[in-house]
């Protein structure tokens, strides 16, 4: 009778028990919104984002990192939004896609509480006119659109976008496949903002892009520097990091940023979609990438502009005194970000789509 009694007694506390461990995990569950996964489903730029730095995430969370590269913005943004709610989890690109997929309800705000490695982070490149909290992005690396020229083949002096419609450099640019950097660049070369979308700056920057296409030999949003760096191209108005990897390969390339026109200075920003399949892993990996150590390894790789402070006193000299991998401060006094423009997309696409049929 004892020995039943006993029996019943430890029954009773195993189910207990097991009762504890089942509410137990159906309360973590419960706090953080989503189950547990292993994968996390990435838009990122090509060439953007080091394999070494893909291996150590998956190696450190084991979750495994599923990208899908775009090298066009405006490709990218319909693609995304064509797909199916919970295709992607994250986004790494311009910040203006911050306004441009909040109002479609396509991004969720992050929990910068699982994010301790933002301290890090250069307040220049936060609270940005399109995020002004930073509730749905923080910056990955930043970007500016500049002259690259080689000087072995250009003796020029060219020191405004004016410059560049010179007709003895026809079929001589490389140029990359971005409209709004494009047309944006038409624009400053007029004395207009970088998003201005009135009728006149319009159709002033696309007179200076019919003008300026038959210099264009190749447009290429993915390598812009190989068609420098095998002398198919001398001049391109291309991406600093391009510009600074070429620089490093060919010493008679040059940047150039114009003296008086504006600059287009873009921040890619880390994006958290609405409704990812495995959202619970985008902090995750938020919080690796603004590790001073990681994000270093990064510009190692890709030298764009780093807004990671922690991660630039680890960089040696030769990046941050090379204005191509290191916009310098006078230049970015006079640089622009890009803004959602709205409807006026439209207007813009219209501009570009010419220019790139080269005006027939």
């Amino acid at each position: 009778m004892v020995k039943a009694k006993c029996r019943k007694s430890f029954l009773l506390m195993l189910i207990l028990a097991l009762v504890v461990m089942i509410m137990s995990g159906c309360s973590s569950n419960a706090g953080s919104g989503k189950k547990s996964t292993k994968e996390l489903n990435l838009v990122v730029w090509t060439e953007y984002l080091p394999q070494s730095v893909v291996n150590g995430f998956e190696k450190k969370y084991g979750i495994k990192i599923n990208q899908t590269t775009y090298d066009d913005p405006s490709a990218m943004a319909s693609k995304v939004q064509s797909a199916a709610k919970g295709t992607y989890d994250m986004l790494i690109g311009p910040g203006l896609y911050i306004q441009v997929f909040n109002k479609l309800g396509l991004l969720s705000k992050l929990n910068k509480d699982q994010i301790p490695n933002m301290k890090y982070l250069n307040k220049r490149y936060l609270n940005q006119a399109f995020d002004k909290k930073n509730e749905y992005g923080l910056p990955y690396q930043g970007a500016s659109l500049a002259i690259a020229v080689n000087r072995a083949k250009i003796k020029d002096k060219i020191e405004t976008y004016q410059d560049l419609l010179n007709p003895k450099y026809k079929n001589q640019m490389v140029t990359v496949n971005d409209s709004r950097g494009l047309v944006g660049v038409g624009l400053m070369a007029n004395g207009y903002g970088l998003n201005d979308t009135s009728d006149k700056a319009l159709a002033a920057a696309s007179d200076y892009l019919k003008k300026l296409r038959p210099n264009i030999k190749v447009f290429d949003g993915t390598s812009p520097k190989t068609e420098m760096l095998n002398g198919e191209t001398n001049i391109g108005l291309i991406y600093g990091a391009e510009i600074a990897l070429a620089m490093e390969k060919d010493k008679n390339i040059q940047v150039i940023y114009p003296k008086k026109d504006g600059i287009y200075f873009g921040t890619d920003m880390m994006m958290k979609f609405a409704g990812g399949k495995n959202s619970a892993n985008v902090e995750k990996f938020i919080n690796y990438i603004c590790d001073p150590k990681v994000s270093a390894k990064i510009s190692k790789v890709f030298p764009y502009v780093n807004p990671n402070e922690g991660a630039v006193k680890l960089l040696p000299a030769s990046y941050r005194n090379n204005p191509a991998k290191n916009i310098p401060d006078s230049v970015a006094k006079r640089a622009e970000p890009l803004l959602d423009i709205g409807k006026d997309t439209t207007k813009v696409q219209k501009i570009w789509d010419a220019f790139k049929a080269g005006y027939k």
